[in-house]
């Protein structure tokens, strides 16, 4: 059977995911496919080889489609030996079945050995010079043998025998983010999808191609709703929602995620950053002291900790967070500002000008930092250099500040002949 006129379903490896045909004829057969295929997106594994076990008895004439269906299991597990074993019987005994070597192939796609997977690629091409399925693992070997242009090539010569080959949908589209093609990538994704709606790899890119809002949101929870122990779809989902503002529902996204992966420190330091935005401030600090005792370098991690503190008021505490922050990220300016306007919420404006001094050395354009230089310095009498940093606040790039109140302030200078 022609490779072009598949039914995909997807498992994937790196990215990449495996597709297979349903045959027109017995209708149990073709049930116990689908059963087999939702199973597999749906990362049940052993109903998934029960299923495509009892489709290959009910086909015994041809059954290559269920035998391909069935080493799709240890592959999309990334269980190398068993895949390669199973792929090995299949071969021996269906030589000349382009799913038989294209079976091989994608079990060598798992230990990413492309070479030897692109030779079972071409004698499956060689049997059947339109098996598109083998034309789109092609490209998932030029993408792990860092030859992307050959890949678009070779996913779109994949998309010439069927446009709605999800591999090559789904491979391409990973290559055209890889090249900051975005909207390309999105498009294709978006084709994935409406061809594909059940297949919670498509749902899980598109959802990430897109990033944040509420179309990426709710792919990302179809995806969920698909495969619901998928710790990497909730930890996306919990991105998205973070990305958007939706910190509860973040929340609850990375909660499920970590349960599932306790070692995962990405979803524990979001965890973190989405109790603190919701004042949940001894909890964000809980979460992100165990998180940093895992990974002591997470910049970002540290800054939601001295957050945290400051915002309960243990303001020694506090500093030595934001400083542990700033010896972090010694280009970022955030740590800086926020480890000064605390040094001036507590009176110690020298603390807290030679702390914004840092920071506009690092972003000159920063009007934050110069607006509050501008008020200690007008606090402290010294008026010459509360003109000089209010007007550079104006000059500046104007976020975070209110531009009314900083020309009040010039105004009542002038006023004073200052």
């Amino acid at each position: 059977m022609n490779g072009s006129k598949m039914l995909t379903l997807t498992t994937c490896l790196l990215a990449m995911s495996v597709a297979w045909v349903c045959q027109a004829g017995d209708p149990q057969y073709e049930a116990a496919l689908d059963e087999g295929h939702a199973a597999l997106e749906a990362g049940k594994w052993t109903e998934a080889t029960a299923a495509f076990k009892n489709a290959a008895k009910l086909n015994k004439a041809s059954p290559e489609e269920a035998l391909f269906g069935q080493a799709m299991v240890p592959v999309s597990k990334g269980d190398f030996q068993t895949a390669k074993g199973q792929c090995k019987k299949f071969v021996a005994k269906y030589k000349k079945s382009p799913w038989s070597h294209t079976c091989m192939g994608y079990a060598f796609l798992v230990w990413k050995k492309w070479g030897q997977a692109q030779d079972s690629f071409d004698k499956a091409l060689e049997l059947d010079p339109g098996f598109a399925l083998a034309m789109a693992g092609q490209g998932h070997a030029l993408v792990i043998a860092v030859k992307p242009d050959e890949a678009v090539s070779m996913y779109q010569k994949a998309l010439a025998e069927d446009p709605e080959n999800l591999e090559a949908l789904l491979g391409l589209a990973e290559v055209y983010l890889s090249k900051a093609k975005s909207e390309e990538s999105v498009d294709l994704l978006r084709r994935a999808v409406e061809a594909h709606p059940g297949s919670a790899r498509a749902q899980l890119a598109l959802g990430k191609a897109l990033g944040k809002g509420e179309e990426a949101a709710s792919h990302l929870t179809r995806a969920c709703e698909i495969r619901p122990d998928w710790a990497e779809a909730l930890l996306v989902l919990g991105e998205v929602q973070y990305a958007s503002g939706n910190h509860a529902e973040a929340l609850l996204a990375l909660t499920k995620a970590w349960e599932l992966e306790p070692s995962h420190v990405q979803a524990g330091k979001l965890i973190g950053m989405c109790q603190y935005e919701l004042g949940m401030y001894e909890k964000a600090i809980e979460t992100i002291e165990a998180v940093l005792e895992k990974v002591p370098n997470l910049a970002d991690a540290a800054l939601t900790l001295a957050r945290s503190l400051d915002a309960l008021n243990r303001y020694e505490e506090a500093i030595e967070a934001y400083k542990q922050a700033i010896n972090l990220d010694s280009k970022g300016t955030t740590p800086l500002f926020l480890l000064a306007e605390l040094y001036y919420r507590m009176g110690k404006s020298t603390s807290a000008l030679s702390t914004l001094e840092k920071a506009v050395t690092l972003a000159p354009k920063l009007s934050m930092a110069h607006k509050l230089m501008g008020d200690i310095y007008f606090e402290n009498n010294q008026f010459k250099l509360s003109k000089d940093a209010y007007q550079a606040a104006m000059a500046g790039d104007k976020k975070g500040i209110d531009e009314s109140l900083v020309k009040g302030r010039l105004k009542q200078l002038k006023e004073m002949g200052k």
